[in-house]
C-alpha cells in the first residue's frame, strides 16, 4: 500500500513481488478501494478510493508520521506497521561468539591487545559485534569458522600447529559476517569447517566467492570412511537445492583437488556428513 500511494495511487503490477500481488489483490476484493486493470501484457493498481484507502493504511501504520528515526528499527517498526518484524527488521548490532583454543591467542583493535585466552578461560568466550565491519579488530593466528556449538564448546577437535580463535556463526553465514571478513584482514588464515551437506558447501562457496584464496574449507582427518559410517542420506536429500546452489556459485576448475574430491564423493554416496563427527574414531573393526 505504501508502495502504491508512493507512486502516486497508481502503479504497475511488475513492481510488486508475488507475495505482494497476493495480499494487494485480497485487499482490492474485500475494500474495493483499489482497481485492478489490464495494461499492455500487464496489469496496474490504481486507487479508487482516496479517504477509504488513507483510512485503512493508517489502521496498518498508526504512527508512521512521528515515527522517530532515531528509534530502535524495530520500535520504528511498531510504528510504521503494528509489527517489530515489518519492514526491515535486522538490529543495529549482530553478535558472534569467539573464544581460543590455547594460550596466548590475541586480538587487536585500534593498537590496543586482546588477550582472548584470558577472556575465554574467565568467561567461555566472547561476543564481537560484526556489524561494526570497519573496526580493526584482527589476530596474527588461525581463524576458525564453525557451524555447530559443540565445536565451539569443545575445542579438542583442533589439529596441532592450527591453534587459534573459533568463531560460532550458527548455521547459515550471514552477509553481515562475510562482509565483516572481507572489510579487514581478519586474520593470516580463515579455514571454515562446516556440516559436509548442502548448506555448508553453499556458505563455503559464498565465503570463497567473497574472499577468493583466503577462505579455505577443512576436512577432517579420515572424512571418507566418517562418510560411509555415520552419513546420513535423508540430511543429504534435504539440502539437494544448496549443492546445486554451491556448484553454480563455486569455479571449480580454480578449487583445492581435496574439496572437488569431497564433492564428488558427498554426490556419489548420496549422505552429508555432520560436523560433530570429528570427535568420533574410526577402526578397521
Amino acid at each position: 500500500m505504501i508502495k502504491l500511494e508512493d507512486s502516486g495511487g497508481e502503479c504497475l503490477g511488475s513492481r510488486f513481488t508475488p507475495s505482494q500481488k497476493r495480499v494487494l489483490d485480497e485487499f482490492l476484493r474485500r475494500t474495493a478501494c483499489v482497481t485492478k486493470l489490464r495494461q499492455g501484457n500487464g496489469f496496474v493498481y490504481r486507487i479508487s478510493n482516496s479517504p477509504v484507502f488513507e483510512q485503512h493504511l493508517r489502521e496498518f501504520r498508526p504512527d508512521a508520521d512521528s515515527a522517530n528515526q532515531a528509534h530502535p528499527v524495530r520500535a520504528q517498526n511498531l510504528a510504521f506497521t503494528r509489527s517489530t518484524k515489518g519492514r526491515k527488521n535486522l538490529h543495529e548490532a549482530s553478535y558472534r561468539l569467539l573464544k581460543a583454543t590455547i594460550r596466548g591467542v590475541t586480538w587487536q583493535c585500534d593498537g590496543e591487545a586482546l588477550d582472548l585466552w584470558h577472556l575465554t578461560c574467565i568467561a567461555g568466550a566472547l561476543a564481537i559485534d560484526i556489524s561494526q565491519m570497519d573496526a580493526s579488530l584482527a589476530t596474527d593466528s588461525t581463524l576458525w569458522l564453525v557451524e555447530n556449538q559443540g565445536l565451539l564448546d569443545d575445542t579438542s577437535w583442533v589439529p596441532d600447529g592450527l591453534h587459534g580463535s573459533v568463531l560460532y556463526y550458527q548455521g547459515q553465514v550471514s552477509e553481515r559476517l562475510v562482509e565483516w571478513l572481507r572489510g579487514k584482514k581478519r586474520s593470516p588464515r580463515i579455514l571454515i569447517f562446516p556440516d559436509y551437506d548442502g548448506v555448508g558447501l553453499e556458505n563455503y562457496a559464498r565465503l570463497r566467492k567473497a574472499l577468493g584464496e583466503d577462505i579455505e574449507l577443512w576436512l577432517m582427518p579420515d572424512w571418507k570412511r566418517k562418510l560411509e559410517r555415520y552419513g546420513n542420506s535423508e540430511v543429504w536429500r534435504n539440502n539437494l537445492k544448496y549443492v546445486a546452489n554451491a556448484e553454480k556459485n563455486l569455479y571449480l576448475d580454480q578449487e583445492p583437488e581435496e574439496v572437488l574430491k569431497l564433492i564428488d564423493t558427498l554426490k556419489l554416496s548420496g549422505k552429508a556428513l555432520e560436523q560433530e563427527a570429528v570427535f568420533l574414531i574410526t577402526t578397521d573393526s
